[in-house]
């Protein structure tokens, strides 16, 4: 029996990410497929209670939703989605496999955070005088500069735009100050990454699937938003030859 397929999404996003086409690309093709909302994230409102929130409660939530089920799901996971598939199964608990898709690699994102700001300071600074995520103006540059490539049409950096929302200050200080232990994958694995991502440097990326004894699927005219951008259909393309020749 194949597995369900459990995405998660990554930082300042919820479950809508996956929604959008992603997630029913697999459906389409008889998966069972759920994707869930991190806790604070999803329903339009922020949370008044996001910012005490941490990895911890997050990788928290990841478990109770696969305990729900009777068969391990494969997680896929989105940029900070997929440190927390990591993180999952580098702690011996239950997954069929894992897909990281723009991943938040297992040193954190302190370097990526350093990396970003030395190459786009004038959007760095943007970020640190709006509140929260900003308007739809901010939000719409935030989608543009920094998850997704310069030509990518305007409709869907407005359905990125739209889903956007803050995100935990000690959540993002958990990832940036704090690394997951060296440790094998115990199960089919698969890293696909943007080669035009801003957030999560390329070779950061490389790096992270050769420690993991497994070669990287690259996208060149791609960035951050993997599963949205102009493109996705090659991606999961890929993701489901992955899912046909491990299950």
């Amino acid at each position: 029996m194949r597995p369900p397929l459990l995405f998660v999404h990554g930082a300042s996003c919820d479950a809508r990410v996956w929604r959008h086409g992603f997630q029913q690309y697999f459906e389409k093709q008889g998966w069972k497929c759920e994707s869930m909302h991190l806790p604070g994230h999803g329903g339009g409102v922020t949370d008044p209670n996001l910012h005490v929130l941490g990895l911890d409660d997050y990788a928290e939530a990841l478990d109770r939703q696969i305990n729900t089920y009777t068969l391990a799901p494969v997680i896929i996971g989105h940029s900070m989605g997929g440190y927390l598939a990591q993180r999952h199964v580098i702690e011996g608990k239950v997954a069929a496999g894992i897909v990281l898709l723009a991943s938040v690699p297992p040193h954190g994102m302190a370097w990526e955070m350093l990396h970003f700001m030395m190459h786009h300071p004038m959007l760095a600074l943007r970020m640190e005088v709006t509140p929260g995520i900003g308007g739809l103006d901010d939000r719409i540059v935030r989608a543009r500069d920094m998850l997704m490539t310069q030509d990518t049409p305007e409709e869907i950096v407005r359905l990125v735009a739209d889903i956007l929302q803050p995100e935990s200050a000690r959540a993002l200080r958990d990832m940036g100050l704090h690394s997951l232990a060296r440790a094998e994958i115990p199960v089919p694995l698969m890293v696909a990454l943007g080669a035009k991502d801003q957030l999560i440097r390329i070779e950061s990326g490389i790096t992270m699937a050769e420690d993991y004894g497994v070669k990287a699927h690259q996208y060149a005219e791609m960035a951050h938003m993997l599963q949205m951008e102009q493109g996705w259909e090659a991606v999961a393309f890929d993701v489901l030859r992955f899912l046909e020749e491990h299950y």
